[in-house]
């Protein structure tokens, strides 16, 4: 059998059907924008992080 191609099991093709499903919703996911209010913490993150970095230990 060829990677990729489902076989004629029954539980083949759910599966199949399954993984195609997931890989779309994953896609989609990925074009998604990132929200404001997360791009405001990451950025509050890095500059912590930041200010951290240069204070003595």
């Amino acid at each position: 059998m060829y990677a990729g191609m489902p076989d004629s099991n029954p539980k083949s093709k759910v599966r199949h059907q399954i993984d195609e499903n997931l890989k779309r919703i994953y896609d989609e996911t990925l074009k998604e924008e990132i929200p404001d209010r997360l791009t405001q913490l990451l950025e509050q993150l890095r500059k912590k992080a930041t200010d951290d970095s240069g204070k003595a230990s």
